[in-house]
């Protein structure tokens, strides 16, 4: 994938962004009392996917690929990482490209009481030998510190990828952040 140019490629929020009004949306009963307002709209969510998608395809096929493996970090990264394959899947047919996508799972904590801790715990879903020399791309829906996926990217590299890469929906600005910064964001 081509290098980031970190805020030139991602759409980024000021802290002080108030977001929509919580009114001009449709909400579930249950959560009207607890929204103030909605910072991401789901359209620009799917606007964005559609784009990331797009990059991400674009960057494989100039690696003339013929195969993405894409690890989801769960179980957060889940419906991120379905909708990411659904859209690339689309890309693809519509491209007339010859790209088999694959999902695997693997599952992640550093919380401990819903507070970020110390240590990673990785439990891979599936055999690890599979991704030795394919083209990997790891997807998580939220960078928090970057713990995980730093920890996750150097347990993926024991089996020599041919190529391993990121993506993630949301990227924390943290103080106590580990400088993570995924390819594709």
């Amino acid at each position: 994938m081509p290098s980031r140019r970190y805020k030139d490629d991602c759409i980024i929020f000021d802290d002080d962004y108030p977001g929509y009004f919580a009114n001009n949306y449709m909400l579930p009963a249950r959560y009207e009392k607890y929204i103030e307002s909605i910072i991401v709209p789901h359209g620009m969510v799917l606007d964005r996917l559609n784009k990331m998608a797009s990059d991400i395809l674009d960057a494989y096929e100039c690696m003339n690929t013929r195969s993405i493996h894409i690890i989801c970090i769960l179980k957060g990264g889940f419906k991120f990482a379905s909708d990411l394959f659904e859209t690339l899947q689309t890309f693809i047919t519509s491209r007339k490209k010859d790209i088999n996508v694959y999902i695997d799972f693997i599952s992640a904590s550093t919380y401990v009481n819903d507070s970020v801790g110390d240590g990673t715990k990785l439990n891979a879903c599936t055999d690890m030998e599979k991704f030795r020399n394919k083209n990997v791309l790891i997807v998580e829906d939220l960078v928090d510190t970057g713990t995980s996926l730093t920890k996750i990217e150097e347990f993926v590299r024991q089996y020599n990828p041919l190529s391993l890469h990121t993506a993630c929906l949301l990227l924390k600005r943290r103080p106590d952040c580990a400088g993570y910064i995924a390819d594709c964001i």
